[in-house]
């Protein structure tokens, strides 16, 4: 007599264990290298701040390389108050982030203070902070020669509306 041969087929429950196991395993190994490209520091999002009568508007996006602080994004900063209106916006050029702290600097494309200065060409610097016990940023460090993600001012103000992610 001759058997037939048995063919066994997994329970779904049992494939489903398999495909588990696979990826856990998969985990513990090193991730291939284009998953390390998607790493670096980055900032974006728009923060406004309320302070009495006093509102400043900072928007960033930017991002930088894994190991590296040389960055590539846009900045734009509003501070409107009872002595009039002061902007500006720019390149940012250089991001650090730190736990909860980023630092960021660039140069002012296009800019005005609120007494008719103009901000062209200078360089700038922020430091914002995005813990988990409320955000804020500072006011900003404009002058001819900053350093690199030097950080703005002592002085900052809590974030009030929206925020920034990092």
């Amino acid at each position: 007599m001759k058997r037939k041969p048995v063919r066994v087929v997994p329970k779904p429950s049992h494939a489903i264990a398999l495909v588990l196991a696979a990826v856990i395993l998969t985990a513990g190994s090193s991730p291939p290298e284009s998953l390390y490209a998607q790493g670096g520091a980055r900032i974006s999002g728009s923060a406004i701040s309320k302070v009495g009568r006093d509102t400043r508007k900072l928007t960033a996006d930017a991002q930088a390389p894994a190991g590296s602080s040389q960055a590539t994004g846009t900045l734009q900063f509003i501070h409107n108050s009872p002595a009039g209106l002061s902007r500006f916006r720019g390149r940012i050029t250089c991001l650090s982030v730190s736990g909860g702290t980023t630092q960021l600097s660039g140069v002012i494309e296009k800019g005005e203070t609120a007494t008719g200065g103009l901000l062209d060409g200078k360089s700038y610097a922020f430091t914002v902070t995005t813990g988990a016990s409320g955000q804020s940023f500072s006011l900003p460090n404009v002058g001819d020669a900053i350093g690199p993600c030097s950080g703005g001012r002592s002085e900052t103000v809590p974030v009030t509306e929206d925020g920034f992610k990092s």
